[in-house]
């Protein structure tokens, strides 16, 4: 069974042809492909056609990243958004072997990409190939032996390989709990993508949610500042080893004490219901 799709677009990588690309139809490998990776969106809808969202392009200094409108035809004549993982073909070293990879679902095209020749990224090179997605195994669980373990691959890239897939996995369980259950996220600390400014991330603990637009109450660890975050509209990650793991098991996680937990409040302000979460222990 495939991971299931997430709607939200923040932290997907990207496939994307130029609308100023000359297109030999018949050759989707020529097609001129970019590929980086959504930090951010200005709209929940992904089929709105204001849409806008903000990329890093592969092999581009983050400073150059820029916010793109995804249904220009100006812009591109195609723009894929990552979909699901997947055990994918692939000659490494002269064996043959299978290697996860990420499968890709239409967000804008005016272009008919052929059944056969789907675009595929596979996992640790980001190398691409175009494959009929009908014929490709959904990911699980790492498999050593479909990779290559016995073909004589080396064990440090397939266990690079291995780690990269559950690093996928997480990310995926990380954007769920933060966009379907942030009740559960007092006093954990996330890394914050920074749409605007002079760095590309800093660190917070979240300490409150609005139950109604979904907004993260966040203190920013350097300046102590508090900020209003949509995990929806802007990347964040989940920081601490077992942290994700811990939350989809029901435990209780966080910074502050167990016994601070009884201190949730829901609060209405405006007709909204805010969910501030107070805690007694000293951010570290």
């Amino acid at each position: 069974m495939a991971y299931k799709y997430r709607e939200e677009l923040v932290g997907k990588r990207f496939l994307s042809v130029s609308g100023v690309t000359k297109i030999n139809v018949n050759k989707v490998s020529e097609w001129g492909w970019k590929a980086g990776v959504i930090r951010a969106a200005s709209l929940k809808d992904n089929k709105n056609k204001e849409l806008q969202v903000l990329v890093e392009y592969d092999g581009v200094d983050w400073h150059r990243r820029e916010w793109v409108a995804v249904y220009s035809r100006r812009t591109f004549r195609v723009f894929l958004v990552e979909r699901t993982l997947v055990w994918a073909p692939r000659n490494v070293d002269g064996k043959e072997v299978q290697w996860p990879a990420l499968t890709f679902t239409a967000l804008a095209s005016d272009l008919a990409i052929p059944s056969a020749a789907h675009p595929v990224e596979f996992l640790h090179d980001r190398r691409l190939a175009f494959l009929d997605y009908a014929s490709l195994q959904p990911y699980q669980d790492w498999d050593a032996h479909l990779a290559g373990a016995t073909a004589g691959l080396d064990q440090a890239l397939l266990t690079s390989l291995a780690a990269e897939a559950a690093d996928w996995r997480t990310l995926q369980d990380g954007q769920r709990i933060l966009t379907t259950t942030p009740t559960v996220l007092g006093g954990c600390r996330a890394q914050v993508y920074r749409s605007a400014g002079a760095t590309q991330w800093y660190t917070a603990v979240i300490f409150g949610v609005n139950e109604h637009t979904g907004e993260l109450t966040v203190t920013d660890d350097t300046v102590l500042e508090e900020h209003s975050e949509d995990p929806a509209l802007v990347q964040m990650t989940l920081l601490g080893d077992g942290v994700i793991e811990s939350i989809m098991r029901g435990e209780v996680v966080g910074v502050m004490p167990r016994r601070s937990r009884s201190n949730l409040q829901v609060i209405v302000i405006n007709n909204l219901h805010y969910t501030y979460i107070y805690y007694t222990a000293r951010i570290p």
